[in-house]
Order: structure tokens, then sequence, then C-alpha cells
């Protein structure tokens, strides 16, 4: 069997790179052909992937495997083609890692890499999409800001969530935050969201949110946070949607109405196990087809990944499952 190998050699401040080359030799090991593609700034994870699946014929197959974290993984997502013709494997080589949180995949990585290079499909898994719309502050200038569909409209994959508003903004306050590589480099990288999440919360306005579930029409007011889950987890470890599962081409909603900080700072812990769900300013839902629209412009955010504002989202799950490894 043939699989290709894709690396991005800079992240996590190299540790990914690192990782990558200890787990070689056991892919070599394997006896299997291997071909490593590094991605540059010029010829990223998400060009690379789009290379490798966009001339697949109709019953041909491709075995995949990204390491990385849960953004490197979103964006190889947002190059792919022929989802259903991808056997994917996943290394998880981040800080917060919350796809294989949410899946169970083992901490040992020798392991996961043998069971990877079995080239056996363990499972299938959906494949969020959601469309953006009333798009402003995008942060790729020259860029597509995601994928295209024939009628031109915008729209991103995800593999665990997306989210409108408080969680969004942490992602983009934390990306563009002078602090986060260095606490890359002393594997501290999840303080930068800590610390970014108790800044943000006594500056961010909390605004009214129409959410339409399955053509069910609410009025959220003063709502602080909109998330829309495949998987359980999301930012680095928060059990936001604790029934998500990610093989029934059903999202979960999670839906904060926290109008105090007070509130906040109360609930907001208890996300790490899922308890939050017993507040009555946590709201929860579940969803083939969601619309939800802002007022105003807000982060937007793909598995940590954002790119763009926007006051309106469209978020249901790609027809196609994708088949993994592991």
């Amino acid at each position: 069997m043939k699989f290709h190998v894709v690396v991005n050699p800079v992240g996590a401040s190299g540790r990914t790179l690192k990782k990558f080359q200890s787990l070689f030799p056991v892919m070599q090991s394997s006896g299997n052909e291997i071909e490593v593609h590094y991605s540059t700034k010029e010829f990223g994870i998400g060009d690379i992937c789009h290379k490798l699946t966009r001339d697949l014929k109709e019953d041909e197959f491709i075995n995949l495997i990204v390491v990385g974290g849960d953004g490197t993984l979103n964006v190889a997502l947002n190059g792919m083609e022929h989802i259903s013709q991808i056997h994917l494997g996943y290394i998880p080589a981040g800080s917060g890692n919350d796809l294989a949180k949410g899946i169970g995949l083992t901490d040992d990585l020798v392991a996961l890499t043998k069971q990877i290079m079995e080239g056996n499909i363990k499972r299938t898994m959906d494949i969020g999409k959601v469309y953006m719309e009333g798009i402003s502050d995008a942060l790729v200038a020259g860029r597509s800001l995601g994928r295209y569909d024939k009628d031109g409209r915008c729209y991103r994959r995800f593999h665990d969530s997306t989210g409108l508003g408080f969680d969004a903004a942490i992602c983009q306050a934390a990306d563009a935050s002078k602090a986060k590589h260095t606490l890359n480099k002393l594997h501290l990288g999840k303080l930068i969201y800590i610390f970014c999440a108790i800044k943000l919360i006594f500056t961010t306005r909390r605004q009214d949110l129409k959410v339409i579930t399955d053509d069910v029409e609410q009025l959220y007011r003063e709502c602080l946070l909109f998330v829309a889950m495949n998987n359980t987890y999301e930012g680095g470890g928060f059990k936001f949607c604790p029934e998500a599962k990610n093989n029934d081409h059903l999202l979960d909603l999670c839906i904060a109405t926290t109008r105090s900080n007070g509130a906040f700072f109360k609930i907001f812990p208890s996300a790490y196990d899922g308890n939050h769900v017993k507040y009555d300013e946590i709201h929860m839902n579940r969803g083939k087809h969601i619309f939800v629209s802002s007022p105003e412009p807000q982060w937007v955010h793909t598995d940590g990944e954002v790119v763009c504002k926007a006051m309106r989202l469209d978020v249901s799950t790609e027809k196609e499952q994708i088949s993994l490894l592991m």
C-alpha cells in the first residue's frame, strides 16, 4: 500500500516535525510505500491535500495521513476533494488535540501509527460544513476564505466545531497575540486561550441571535456563545456538547446566554467535564440544518481557525463521510 503523509514542519513551534521524525521509522517498518509532503509558506497544507485528491478517478482511493493539530487537520479538510475516496490517518501533534480526545485515540503515538499503517478502515465520520454570509474583517487578504460552491457561496468544513461569537473571538485574539509563540515553545500553549478568555469577557458585547434548527426558530437574547459541534470537545478540552456523535449527520448546539460576568465565571470552568449543561443559561439542541443570524458581524471559527467575521451562518454536514484509519 502507498501512504501520503502531510506535515507542517513549523507547526507547534517545530514540535510537529520532531514528532513526525520520531514516528517515521515506525512508518517505514510497516513495509508500505511512503511519500512525505512538507508544507511551505507558499504551498500550504490545504494546497498539498487539494493537489493529491483533485484528480482521483471514480474507483480510486488514497491513504492520506495528516500530522499536526486540530487547525492543521481543518486546513487539510478544506483542501480535499472527493472526501468519500479518502482513507484518512491522523497523528495529533497540536496543543489541544480535541478530535483525538473526542474519538478516543490512544496517547501512544507509536501504537497509533502502527494502527494507521495497517490500512484498515476503523470508522467513518461526518464532516461539518458552514456557509458564511455578511462577511467582513477578512484576515487572509488576497487569499480565499474557504471553499466555494457552484453558486459562488463561501463555506468552510470542520471536523469538530464551528462557532460564532465569544469562542471565535478568543481564537482570533490568541492567534494575534505575541505571547502565543513563546508559550507554545514552553508547552504552555493552552494558557494563551485562558488569558484571552478572561480579558474578552469584560469587553465582549452580547448579541441577540436568531437560530433556526430544522425549521424551528428561536431567539436567544444577549447571547455570548453559539457553537455547532460534530464531536464532543473544542477549545482545548471543553466538552461543550457531551452527547455529540460524529456519524449521525446531526450537529449538536451549545448556546450560552450568560449575561453577567459572574455567571460566566461560575459556568465556564464546568464545561471541561460537560457539567455546564445543568445551568439555565446554557441551551442545548440538535439538528441536521441550522441557520444563525446576528445583528452585527462576529468572529467565526472552524476548529479554532478564524478567517473572518460574518453576520449569518448556514450549518450542516457534507453528504459524504470520510473514512478513518484509526
